[in-house]
């Protein structure tokens, strides 16, 4: 017993222990692979969205990340990226999401995904006009998220959130009347997605 207890005090049992977390967090954060295959299923469907329609779906071309950070299509390993666009059936909505925008790319490795985020979150911090960044916990290995607003004849407000999980990225953005529209609806649909990416 004695000589059991100097063993769970000593050094080496303390670096065998810290070298086994480290370890253990790299296999968490490697996991499996999401396949190619499963690419269209990581973006969310009309059926998660009673009520809403798709009126744009399918790979994602070049226009969808034109002039941006993420505008190459080969970049860092990238294999093929998803998007879809919904809007509510019912045009004559007014409250809640007006626009949703989901979108996923997949990489042929984390790291790949991991230097995708990055570039999240540089083209999330050169957003044109005044925007802040929001709290996101709970979603992916990483997440960032922010909102601005869209002045005009009625005040439009947006939520863009972006995630990593594995290798994949992911993000939502979220449209509607400023006052109509919060963070909880956008989060709620990136929680939904993410149990799309997290089934692939």
């Amino acid at each position: 017993m004695e000589r059991t207890q100097r063993w769970l005090c000593s050094p080496a049992f303390r670096g065998f222990l810290a070298l086994g977390i480290v370890l253990l967090t790299a296999a968490c954060d490697s996991g499996s692979t999401i396949a190619t295959s499963k690419l269209s299923q990581l973006v969310l469907t009309e059926q998660d969205m009673p009520g809403f329609t798709a009126f744009s779906k399918g790979p994602q071309v070049r226009l969808d990340n034109q002039g941006t950070v993420r505008a190459d299509a080969s970049r860092y390993g990238r294999e093929g990226g998803w998007i879809i666009r919904l809007h509510p059936a019912d045009s004559t909505k007014t409250a809640g999401p007006l626009v949703v925008e989901s979108r996923a790319d997949l990489f042929k490795t984390s790291d790949g995904a991991k230097s995708d985020f990055a570039a999240y979150r540089v083209l999330f911090s050169r957003l044109s006009g005044e925007h802040k960044e929001v709290a996101i916990s709970g979603l992916g290995q990483d997440a960032v998220g922010v909102t601005f607003t869209q002045p005009g004849g009625r005040t439009l407000r947006f939520f863009r959130i972006a995630w990593r999980s594995q290798n994949a990225t992911a993000s939502i953005t979220v449209e509607g009347f400023d006052g109509q529209v919060s963070q909880d609806d956008a989060l709620a649909l990136a929680h939904q997605q993410e149990k799309r990416i997290e089934g692939a």
